[in-house]
């Protein structure tokens, strides 16, 4: 009981019921009264004054904002890993919460296995190289030989066509001459033979008349002398008759230089055929050259390839980021492929927020958003960048079987990537953390989302695109350039 109506209650008690009031009681009582119920009507009035505001104002916010506190900040986690290549962990340059640039060495695979590649790779290479130039100087020699021997045999074929020509009418003079000797010959056995027998008709008529008496002795004597040198131009024409027929042999030896004139003048002309295949001899060099052009191609890029396995086991920061986790330790075997640790790029970092699907009308790309997170006091701003085209519940591990019968209605979350507006908070933003969020419902700003969403994705593919390879430029631990800073 209050001091008010302890007072009251003395008074009632003193005077009685029946009692007549005091003169200006009622007036004093209404007095004492009136300042208690003014403050209480001015507290009413000032409740009502300020929370009211406060009250529609929330009441507007829950009607104009869809609200959700699944909520985490986002990045692109990447796990790097050796690539292509495997081995035991030689060094690690890296450690957890460490900035790295990108292209920043952060571990080492043992290079050795991979160094004796590339040595084995480097000797094929030469060898081919060695084979390939052998094979141009063969090409070069080839090329500068058969035209000479080509010509050669052209002059010799040239050269035995003239000894065939001069076979032939050395045959054709030989043969006339013998013929000519051979008729002469025979003309003069006739002559002398017309002389001997005129000779011994002289010698008969002569002997008969000096065995008569008619003629005298030495008439007799030189008819005799006359016939005697008629039957020996006889034998001379015989034995020139048969030394002329003996010269037909000059025809034969003739006949035969013109076989062996005809003969080298074939054996000529298959020579210009074999000196005119060496063509086909170049051609085949030069699709040797070209063999062997294309091993040592294999081979460059066999030495390629094993210098690349080299400098991959140089593992190497894709982007520029911090990393978040290590999986191994130094001596650890790793496989390709098999993650050594895990980092993101600060850069990328965004809000995804899981909204109930009966939140989503109103909720468009390029909305404002209001990102309350539990590690900061003050809440960032935002904009909706897309909204997911399907449900979180389309990619679980255990997806849901609604023909069993056994089927229970759940408000199903779809995913909502929020870009937050940059403040010097940002450093302080970390993968993971999580808040509420409240996304103005409206019609939204499909140009912004759009070129948004261009910038996230010029952003991350700049920072993952592949850097020129610099070289293994391994000294058996790795270069110095790859030091920890």
């Amino acid at each position: 009981m209050s001091a008010l109506q302890t007072s009251q209650a003395q008074e009632s008690h003193e005077t009685g019921p029946g009692a007549p009031a005091a003169p200006g009681h009622h007036t004093d009582r209404r007095i004492r009264l009136r300042p208690g119920r003014l403050i209480a009507l001015a507290l009413l009035i000032t409740l009502l004054t300020v929370g009211l505001p406060v009250a529609m104002s929330w009441v507007d916010y829950r009607r104009t904002h869809s609200i959700t506190d699944d909520v985490f900040v986002e990045a692109h986690i990447v796990n790097v890993a050796p690539q292509l290549v495997s081995g035991r962990v030689i060094r690690f340059l890296v450690d957890e919460n460490d900035q790295v640039g990108q292209g920043q060495v952060v571990a080492e695979i043992d290079p050795i296995p991979y160094r004796d590649k590339v040595n084995v790779a480097r000797a094929q290479l030469d060898s081919a190289l060695a084979e390939l130039n052998r094979q141009r100087a063969d090409l070069v020699l080839v090329r500068k030989e058969v035209p000479i021997q080509i010509e050669i045999a052209r002059r010799t074929f040239a050269a035995a066509v003239a000894d065939r020509v001069k076979a032939e009418k050395s045959l054709k003079l030989t043969e006339d001459d013998v013929e000519k000797g051979i008729d002469e010959a025979r003309a003069g056995v006739k002559s002398a033979r017309a002389s001997l027998t005129l000779a011994e008709l002289e010698y008969t008529r002569f002997t008969r008349l000096e065995q008569q008496g008619a003629s005298p002795l030495r008439q007799r004597q030189q008819v005799t002398q006359s016939r005697d040198s008629a039957s020996a131009q006889v034998d001379l024409a015989a034995a020139r008759l048969a030394k002329a027929l003996a010269s037909r042999t000059q025809i034969d030896v003739a006949h035969s230089a013109l076989e062996a004139a005809h003969k080298a003048e074939q054996k000529a002309d298959k020579g210009i055929n074999l000196a005119e295949t060496g063509h086909d001899q170049i051609r085949e060099i030069e699709l040797l050259v070209k063999v062997k052009e294309q091993s040592v191609e294999q081979a460059r890029r066999a030495l390629e390839a094993a210098e690349n396995d080299l400098a991959y086991t140089l593992v190497r920061a894709p982007f520029p980021g911090v990393v978040v986790k290590r999986y191994r330790h130094l001596g650890d075997f790793v496989a390709a492929g098999s993650p050594l640790l895990s980092m993101y790029n600060p850069d990328l970092l965004y809000v995804e927020a899981n909204l109930e699907e009966d939140r989503l009308p109103g909720v468009e790309p390029g909305n404002r958003v209001d990102i309350q997170l539990d590690a900061f006091a003050k809440p960032f701003r935002g904009r909706v960048v897309w909204i997911n085209k399907s449900t979180g519940a389309q990619f679980a591990l255990m997806p849901r079987n609604v023909v069993s019968g056994e089927f229970t209605h759940v408000v199903q979350r779809v995913a909502v990537r929020i870009q937050i507006e940059r403040d010097d908070r940002w450093p302080g933003l970390r993968a993971g953390l999580s808040g509420t969020v409240g996304i103005a419902r409206g019609p939204g700003d499909a140009a912004w989302a759009a070129e948004a969403g261009r910038a996230m994705r010029e952003l991350e593919t700049r920072y993952n695109a592949p850097e020129p390879s610099s070289g293994p430029g391994h000294d058996g631990h790795g270069a110095e350039s790859a030091a920890k800073p």
